[in-house]
């Protein structure tokens, strides 16, 4: 990718809480690692009150297990505390967000314009969500897997059994 023998690897990271990952994730991960040297899906929580129905550890199992074919492009790190505060300690210039709606621009614009003056080296670069996985949300994925649904198409088969183990439905 890069683009002159003595140009710096472009590092970027792809925060989330990835509680648990989808199809919407991936894509942006694989479109991700089209554009950069090397992107770190990086799971974030927060150890005092972190709400998550997977553990960390659980998340990065998952996200791993999902992307090992992107290896050694894309990898998986966890973090708790801020995302441009992780970026900066890692080296990584890029924070990846993906936008779904409007109401997630405007989240995202505010997040990233306080990432930047927290440190003005980062950037933000946004990719839209697949239009096929524009309403996918682990939010949501959660709830109907608990009603017992299956979705075959918003997330891996994978991580669908491990919803349904922890959620503790036949």
């Amino acid at each position: 990718m890069n683009k002159g023998k003595d140009a710096a690897p472009r590092c970027a990271i792809y925060p989330g809480t990835f509680d648990p990952i989808h199809n919407g994730h991936i894509d942006v991960i694989r479109r991700s690692v089209a554009i950069f040297d090397e992107v770190i899906v990086a799971v974030a929580y927060n150890p005092h009150k972190d709400p998550a129905l997977f553990t960390p550890d659980e998340r990065v199992e998952m996200i791993r297990e999902t992307i090992r074919d992107l290896e050694p492009r894309a990898r998986v790190d966890k973090f708790s505390g801020l995302s441009v505060d992780y970026a900066q300690r890692i080296g990584a210039h890029i924070i990846i967000r993906s936008l779904r709606a409007v109401t997630d621009f405007d989240y995202e614009l505010q997040m990233a314009h306080m990432n930047s003056q927290m440190w003005p080296q980062v950037e933000t670069v946004f990719l839209f969500a697949n239009p096929k996985l524009f309403f996918s949300a682990s939010r949501l994925i959660k709830e109907v897997a608990g009603h017992g649904k299956r979705l075959p198409e918003l997330v891996p088969e994978m991580v669908m059994n491990r919803l349904r183990a922890k959620l503790k439905i036949d």
